[in-house]
């Protein structure tokens, strides 16, 4: 498996930015979809949307980076990927 992307890396790129760790794993489209949704849900709550939207954001990428199934599968249906 050369091509493995690190479960860990995603974590902490997705603690840096919220949908980072995503585009790190190739899901452009779900990077920034949830980066946009984390902002859009921080703005409303007045920032505390922000801490929940990035621990959601690292749980969903370390389970797609270990191959397990995510927990926002959903959004492909939407996203198309």
């Amino acid at each position: 498996m050369p091509n493995a992307k690190s479960p860990w890396l995603a974590v902490i790129l997705n603690l840096l930015i919220p949908g980072l760790g995503h585009i790190y794993l190739g899901l452009i489209k779900r990077g920034i979809v949830l980066f946009f949704l984390t902002a859009a849900v921080a703005a409303i709550s007045s920032g505390m949307g922000w801490i929940v939207g990035v621990i959601i954001c690292s749980y969903d990428a370390y389970q797609i980076a270990k191959g397990r199934p995510a927990p926002f599968d959903f959004l492909e249906k939407y996203i198309g990927e």
